[in-house]
């Protein structure tokens, strides 16, 4: 049994999301503000602890204005029916997944409704909304003083007032016919299903001062107090019938002696009389409570020589917080193992997992987080296994790319309209990626765990081929930006730069489609042209070469060539390394800013530094050499590209890009690299219109992802 997908409705960024959960671990990556802790929060909210339970801040800003709809319907005498649709709802969805032979599903079984045998699917759906009976208790607030903004009274007044008329409502869904509904009272049939426990990011582990901190050692306290409830396993009772022991002994020796001692303390009441005939005696009794002692007087340490050992607070934060984080699965676990009714589910979510860890363990976290929860598991060879669901959400480039792609949803924060609400859309790798060939899934993901690229958290990207542009880059944009305007200056945006080179940037586009990232691909041209060979059996041959742009009969990179693609054509049984005869220097000059777009993407090659004159530069060297020619030695006249190209051609690309980089200027970025950024430092456009907050989810272009509303 597990969870295999969540929707979530009207909750701030999450407005219509549909997130499928991995049988083991989810990563949830994004950009910040996306949503991420949203998922988080309606679960803490709906089957934890979370208190208040909403609040009127946490409906999503879309659905927000149908308070006011509602508030002018009642004030124009529409019905009581008709003013509470009218009233947005907070709904999470889920959906179950259980094994058709199981024998019994145990807290499962209310929610299966269906009468269909073939059907392995439950669904609960918790919704937070207002009753007919309560409806007129969210409208019960004083009148507004003269001249003060009604509707903004209005939603103040509703801040107290929503507690009052909306509740949490729990029913079980018919997967083969939704109309069928089984209602129930409370949270309680859910909570025996599903039990969710949070990690939250702020874990408080550098609060220490003087390193005296016990933040791993008061987790002791909970441990105990869950291994001394009446289900918890045998082994843990027994053992915390030992710590009793162990505690009253020591009561015993302390009270015979220590509390004798402690009578001299006592005033001295007999120079007031008392204790008189018919008073007691005093006399103090020391007792000592095992859950305090493990919570307030016992404390983590690691064992040093000498006897000398290292308080909590002495060792670096990454290692506190992975024992932490540890120690919670521990306490989660058995938690678990203790509820006298077992939950079919165990939903756990870690926060940013990667705080104060090294970047490798960030990886081994990720990768070995299963496997802790296997070895948990193992302390109860009689036991049921642990059925644990992981929900990990992350900032960390290094945990984000060790994980597989089926495992990860990337959240991606959109703005519909100018000026519209924020809304989240959740993009499923699992399915999404599927317009992705796996040999060369398996490329990027092992190219993005090597690199640690941070595609999944950038707002833009500059895909980019060598060592030249990435030194340069950062200047590049300096020199750019002081032509735009403040709120278009890319220095002032979140943008990585990924070194692909030529040969590998075009297995980047569906994954660029995929994530809907703005994304500037600077390549070089490799203009190529035939010379006639001669093999060693004799016979002639035409082999590909390259040559300065004027010679030029086609390109040998693969970005452009994929790029520019006729439509209908595909790569396969291509001849690698074969230009495409279409693409002649000419055709590729001749290509406009719209065509070298392509949705969230453009490309930009060299291209004459003056559109009057064809004189055109081959890669980024002698684009540089062309765009500055001033700044160079050259050998006779005139200053063409073939002159530029041998110039290149003896350069030290390293010492050239940080010459440019920190020595030179007031120079020139070469034209086609200049258009590119002030194509990629305007904002995305939005869409021409916006989905209704009402509409069904529907399927975009991209398979595996949806528009939301």
């Amino acid at each position: 049994m597990r969870i295999q997908k969540v929707r979530v409705e009207g909750f701030r960024l999450l407005a219509d999301v549909d997130i499928m959960l991995e049988e083991t671990s989810t990563v949830i990556v994004g950009r910040n503000n996306s949503g991420k802790t949203s998922l988080t929060d309606v679960f803490d909210r709906i089957v934890g602890e979370a208190s208040p339970r909403f609040r009127l801040e946490d409906f999503s800003a879309g659905i927000r204005p149908r308070f006011d709809e509602a508030r002018q319907l009642r004030a124009s005498g529409s019905s009581a029916e008709e003013v509470l649709a009218a009233l947005p709802k907070i709904t999470v969805t889920i959906t179950f997944l259980y094994e058709a032979d199981a024998s019994d599903l145990g807290p499962l079984s209310p929610f299966i409704i269906d009468l269909d045998a073939a059907s392995t699917t439950a669904i609960a759906r918790v919704e937070y909304g207002p009753a007919l009976a309560t409806l007129q208790k969210l409208f019960e607030f004083p009148a507004p003083a003269a001249g003060a903004n009604e509707r903004a009274h209005f939603y103040k007044c509703l801040k107290e007032n929503l507690p009052k008329a909306y509740s949490i409502k729990v029913a079980a869904i018919d997967p083969t016919d939704p109309e069928n509904l089984r209602n129930f009272e409370g949270t309680a049939a859910l909570s025996a299903v599903l039990q969710c426990s949070l990690v939250r990011a702020q874990r408080t582990l550098d609060s220490a001062k003087n390193g005296d901190a016990d933040v791993i050692g008061k987790l002791l306290g909970t441990l105990f107090k869950t291994a001394t409830a009446p289900n918890a396993a045998a082994t843990d009772q027994d053992l915390t019938v030992r710590l009793k022991a162990s505690v009253e002994a020591i009561e015993r020796g302390v009270q015979s002696d220590f509390d004798e001692l402690l009578t001299g303390l006592l005033p001295a009441l007999e120079a007031f009389g008392f204790p008189g005939l018919n008073d007691t005696k005093l006399r103090p009794e020391t007792s000592l409570n095992v859950e305090a002692l493990l919570s307030d007087h016992t404390k983590i340490v690691y064992a040093g020589t000498d006897g000398v050992h290292l308080p909590e607070g002495y060792n670096g934060l990454g290692t506190r917080n992975l024992i932490y984080m540890l120690l919670q699965l521990e306490s989660y676990h058995k938690a678990y193992r203790a509820r006298a009714t077992r939950p079919g589910i165990h939903l756990i979510f870690i926060e940013e997992p990667e705080a104060h860890l090294h970047p490798q363990m960030q990886e081994v976290f990720i990768k070995q987080l299963n496997e802790a929860a296997a070895k948990l598991s193992e302390k109860y060879p009689n036991e049921p296994t642990w059925k644990v669901q992981f929900v990990i959400s992350t900032h960390s480039a290094h945990l984000a790319n060790a994980a597989k792609f089926d495992a990860i949803r990337y959240f991606l924060n959109e703005q519909p309209t100018a000026g519209g609400p924020r809304r989240t859309k959740v993009k499923d790798f699992r399915r999404g990626a599927a317009t992705i060939s796996p040999q060369d899934q398996e490329f990027l993901h092992q190219y993005m765990t090597l690199t640690k690229c941070d595609l999944y958290f950038a707002d833009k990207a500059i895909l980019i081929e060598g060592v030249t542009e990435r030194i340069l880059m950062p200047r590049l944009r300096e020199i750019v930006d002081s032509g735009l305007e403040d709120a278009k200056k890319l220095t002032r945006q979140y943008i990585t730069v990924v070194e692909v080179g030529g040969a590998y940037a075009h297995l980047f586009y569906p994954l660029l489609d995929f994530l809907e990232l703005r994304t500037l691909v600077i390549t070089d041209l490799d203009t190529v042209h035939q010379v006639p060979k001669t093999n060693r059996n004799g016979s002639q041959v035409n082999k590909w070469e390259k040559c300065p742009v004027a010679e030029g009969q086609s390109t040998s990179n693969a970005a452009i060539r994929e790029w520019f693609r006729p439509n209908g054509e595909t790569a396969d049984g291509e001849q690698q390394n074969v230009p495409a005869p279409h693409l002649t220097p000419q055709a590729l000059a001749a290509k406009t800013n719209e065509e070298k777009a392509n949705g969230v993407r453009r490309i930009a090659y060299q291209v004459p530094e003056d559109p009057d004159n064809a004189i055109c530069a081959r890669s980024f060297e002698d684009a540089l050499i062309l765009a500055n020619p001033g700044r160079f030695t050259w050998e006779g006249e005139p200053r063409d590209a073939a002159a530029a190209w041998e110039i290149a051609a003896n350069l030290s690309k390293a010492e050239t890009a940080l010459r440019f980089a920190i020595r030179e200027q007031n120079w020139n970025v070469p034209r086609y690299i200049k258009e590119g950024l002030i194509w990629l430092a305007e904002p995305p456009p939005p869409p021409a219109v916006a989905p209704a907050v009402d509409a069904p989810v529907q399927q975009d272009s991209t398979p595996g992802t949806e528009v939301t509303n």
